[in-house]
């Protein structure tokens, strides 16, 4: 009896892979001190992307023979999205809390600067920065950093899979 591939076991393989490749990429940034240069951080969206998308095609060409339904193929992105999210959430706070302690009152005078630039009334820069501070603690940026890297794996997982799906033809012929 053929043994069926565990698309859980496949997805939690690239999901720590993908989420070491995302930290060893933000501790670069962190080190070169290019955090803060937002079209770099998009860099991280890209390579979420690429995981998403060879763990789809592995998992189609190594354990499905080359085929695999749309539904398949966005489980396996959803699943590996969701373990990058928990580990990457994970990576957040240990970073906030031990790493760079500093970043979250270096972001608050970056958002207060761009406040300034806008040219938003001292008034309104308050008010925007009162309600920021309510937000300002790692356990919250964990959070958001789950949330978010669950959410941008969803979507990327559901576009990806209608390019990666592969119907198998067998299953498309009449019936005699």
């Amino acid at each position: 009896m053929e043994k069926k591939p565990n698309a859980f076991v496949v997805s939690l393989g690239y999901g720590v892979i993908l989420a070491l490749a995302l930290i060893v990429f933000s501790l670069i940034l962190f080190l070169l001190e290019l955090q803060q240069k937002s079209w770099l951080a998009y860099l991280s969206y890209v390579i979420l992307l690429i995981g998403i998308i060879l763990a789809q095609i592995n998992f189609r060409n190594k354990h499905l023979g080359g085929y695999i339904e749309y539904g398949k193929a966005f489980m396996i992105g959803l699943l590996t999205s969701l373990v990058v999210a928990i580990i990457m959430g994970i990576y957040t706070y240990v970073f906030f809390k031990y790493i760079d302690p500093g970043a979250m009152e270096e972001a608050m005078t970056l958002a207060e600067q761009k406040m300034m630039e806008s040219g938003l009334s001292d008034m309104d820069i308050e008010q925007g920065m009162s309600m920021v501070r309510k937000f300002q603690a790692p356990g919250i940026y964990t959070i958001f950093a789950v949330l978010g890297n669950f959410i941008i794996g969803i979507v990327f997982s559901l576009i990806t899979a209608i390019f990666i799906k592969k119907e198998n033809p067998g299953f498309d012929q009449p019936v005699a």
